[in-house]
């Protein structure tokens, strides 16, 4: 996967409620980076089963 993206869930793990929802409101934030980080994941796993069935 080429378009690495380096923020794992350890990086909001122990946050506040109000820390959190910080993020959730700012899409450069660690939390935007995930979210965008797993439809990434999910997108390239279908195209490699996929694939594989082709």
């Amino acid at each position: 996967m080429s378009r690495s993206i380096h923020k794992t869930f350890k990086d909001v793990k122990g946050l506040t409620k109000k820390e959190l929802i910080e993020q959730l409101n700012d899409p450069n934030s660690d939390l935007a980076l995930l979210a965008k980080k797993s439809s990434i994941k999910k997108e390239v796993l279908k195209q490699r089963k996929k694939k594989r069935s082709q």
